[in-house]
């Protein structure tokens, strides 16, 4: 009898075990993510600064705005200038030319829910951020130096 008291007080344990092991891969277990307004809104580019120094004559030029700020052209002007350049992809990318002089620098920074900012000089500068310099060169304004 004792033998049989011991052996359902075992297997007790052990089921209970086993209810907690499944409950704790259930608590644990990756749920699919909701997607809500709020989601939404980190992917909306809500604003964007373009900076530029340099070259011969030693200048600096800003733009920074807030896309909200701008008509509905504008803004998907800018917000498709920006997705192309690909500058929502990085963190705080900067490649410069060694040993270079009398280039422009340039400095780009969006924001959508997370920063992403990228440099570069003349030399190093990709093809897909040109269009969007010459669209905030247009924009920008002559600004003191630091």
């Amino acid at each position: 009898m004792k033998r049989f008291a011991l052996l359902a007080l075992l297997l007790s344990v052990m089921q209970t075990t086993a209810i907690q092991v499944e409950a704790k891969k259930l608590k644990h277990a990756k749920t699919p993510r909701k997607i809500c307004q709020s989601d939404k809104q980190m992917d909306k580019i809500t604003s964007f600064t373009y900076q530029q120094s340099g070259g011969f004559a030693g200048i600096n030029r800003s733009y920074s705005v807030k896309l909200a700020d701008l008509s509905n052209e504008e803004r998907d002007k800018l917000a498709k200038l920006i997705e192309s350049s690909g500058l929502l992809s990085m963190n705080n990318e900067r490649k410069t030319t060694p040993g270079a002089a009398d280039m422009f620098f340039y400095e780009f920074t969006a924001v959508n829910g997370a920063e992403h900012k990228a440099a570069y000089d003349d030399g190093q500068l990709p093809q897909a951020f040109r269009p969007l310099v010459e669209y905030a060169r247009d924009k920008a304004t002559n600004v003191p130096r630091r």
